[in-house]
């Protein structure tokens, strides 16, 4: 079998790293000749990067187009210059990186860690999106061997209090009304987190436009009111989850948590065995999903599930698709039924809790894995 060669650009940032590093050591183990390099991030590196990469591989791969909005804006010319395949995994908001425009349809294999995104954005379109979800790094993550009479913390929460987004923050705080606005919603939205968000937010516009929901959906400022309200709604609800569901646990973070939970807060932690062990010590770990996951489950699913911890999310129609909900992890619908089901899990203890975190751990490693993943992309793209 010919050895592929790869090109992965390594991305910047605080999470994709993470999931790059992990992606490269499994098509290596897969037998693939990865190389990394970095994204090129000016015109003049993107120069000098194409003159180095020409003729020297079989295909490229980056997660979410290497995040850089000068080497996003290019990349379809990129594309065209090489005429190599293009793998891109997704695992924020395609939309958000000017896809699909900013690339060339005849070069790229489409991957996308949210179901209802993929199917979204297939639909009609010239690129063709597979549904990837995330997955799990077994070597990073797996159980640690605690003392059988260590006490654990009831429960753990680590992410941010919002997906972080300047221009969206800036057009909140300049919106008239929106505190008013995002309250009413609210009220509307907690009585259910599994209905889709953005659904609830244009339906909501139609109604106090009395107009149909779909023409609005091609307006520009309709599409920014409603993008700005999901960024606002998606703090809220997580902020809420988290202070009503982390009761007696702990929270690692960005520093905002300091202010809306100082008790809870215990600063950032970082990613890998620091992570690792905090999941470790806790009798189970909370999942809450941010706005611009329609359907996706988060990292947390499968890193704490791959450490055979107990596992509370939202409740989300790919639960059911790539898990048996009822005996591997716990979801909720609303915060009164994670506060009964965060009790059940308290209260079942370490003892009980392992059946049903093992069941959780034996399937992402059977389903779940980097390796596994890293194999469906290289059979599309060859």
């Amino acid at each position: 079998m010919k050895c592929r060669r790869i090109l992965a650009l390594k991305p910047k940032g605080l999470v994709l790293p993470s999931i790059h590093a992990s992606m490269v050591k499994a098509f290596r183990s897969l037998g693939a000749d990865v190389r990394e390099m970095p994204v090129p991030d000016d015109a003049c590196k993107i120069d000098s990067f194409l003159e180095s990469v020409k003729n020297r591989f079989d295909a490229g791969f980056a997660l979410d187009l290497g995040v850089d909005p000068e080497f996003i804006q290019n990349f379809r010319e990129i594309q065209l210059r090489l005429k190599i395949p293009w793998a891109i995994w997704f695992v924020d908001d395609p939309e958000g990186y000017a896809f699909p425009c900013s690339c060339e349809p005849e070069w790229t294999w489409v991957f996308c860690w949210d179901r209802e995104i993929a199917r979204r954005l297939s639909e009609g379109g010239d690129c063709t999106i597979e549904h990837l979800p995330l997955a799990a790094d077994p070597e990073i993550f797996f159980p640690e061997h605690l003392p059988a009479d260590l006490k654990r913390e009831k429960g753990i929460f680590a992410g941010s209090t919002r997906h972080e987004n300047i221009f969206l923050a800036k057009a909140a705080d300049s919106a008239m009304r929106i505190e008013e606005t995002e309250e009413k919603l609210w009220c509307l939205y907690s009585r259910d987190l599994s209905q889709s968000l953005y659904d609830l937010l244009w339906d909501h516009l139609a109604a106090e436009r009395r107009k149909p929901a779909a023409p609005a959906k091609s307006d520009p400022l309709a599409k920014l009111w409603v993008h700005v309200l999901a960024f606002l709604l998606g703090k809220r609800k997580r902020v809420e989850v988290v202070s009503h569901l982390i009761a007696g646990g702990v929270i690692f973070g960005d520093e905002a948590w300091g202010e809306f939970l100082p008790e809870r807060y215990r600063g950032r932690i970082g990613y890998g065995a620091e992570l690792r062990n905090a999941y470790a010590r806790s009798a189970f770990v909370l999942d809450v999903r941010q706005p611009q996951s329609r359907t996706g489950l988060t990292q947390r699913v499968f890193d704490a599930g791959a450490c055979g911890v107990p596992v509370l999310t939202e409740w989300t129609p790919e639960l059911e698709a790539l898990f048996d909900p009822s005996v591997e992890l716990a979801s909720f619908r609303t915060i009164e039924e994670g506060i009964e089901k965060r009790e059940e899990l308290l209260f079942a203890g370490p003892k009980k809790n392992p059946g049903r975190a093992e069941r959780l751990r034996t399937q992402i490693l059977h389903r779940h894995t980097y390796a596994q993943r890293a194999g469906r992309i290289l059979e599309a793209l060859w």
